[in-house]
């Protein structure tokens, strides 16, 4: 009988542990910030490196992670190589990925025990844009301004209320 309840309390202090309260919006958005962060980063004229990435020619080696230091996997992987010029619009698609919650279970086995928890989530590399390198990278610049409520120049956008 004591073996029996020795069992029956691990077991619970375990579903304790992965039912936890952690509050995976909670989790969500210390993901989002960071990923904020390597937005403007990479958005940045000639920055080469970043929160969670690292420029080597055409290619950008991304290894996010979350505050604790634990790597979170995308598509089987702690690193992946996207093609610079898409760069951009990969951590576009990454955000939404995360927004829509295809990132909690690698989220939270990152953050409470269980890095690398089941590697399930996807992020696709987006199909390359047409244009100048200078162009694609300008249009990039403008929608990650826009995404924090900025003007093309950086400065913030005004709202303009309509009266009755």
């Amino acid at each position: 009988m004591a073996l029996e309840s020795i069992v029956s309390a691990a077991r619970s202090a375990l579903q304790h542990a992965f039912s936890s309260s952690a509050d995976p919006v909670s989790d969500r958005n210390a993901v989002l910030q960071d990923l904020h962060l390597a937005e403007k980063a990479w958005a940045t004229d000639d920055v080469r490196s970043g929160t969670w990435f690292v420029r080597e020619g055409d290619h950008v080696a991304f290894a996010p992670t979350t505050r604790n230091g634990a790597a979170l996997t995308i598509n089987g992987q702690t690193t992946n190589f996207i093609p610079a010029d898409r760069f951009a619009d990969y951590l576009v698609n990454m955000r939404v990925a995360i927004e829509a919650g295809e990132f909690d279970r690698e989220i939270a086995g990152a953050l409470h025990g269980a890095a690398g928890a089941g590697g399930t989530a996807e992020v696709s590399v987006p199909a390359a844009r047409q244009g100048s390198s200078q162009d694609i990278h300008q249009a990039q610049q403008e929608e990650a301004f826009a995404r924090e409520g900025r003007n093309p120049d950086g400065s913030l956008s005004s709202v303009v209320g309509g009266g009755s």
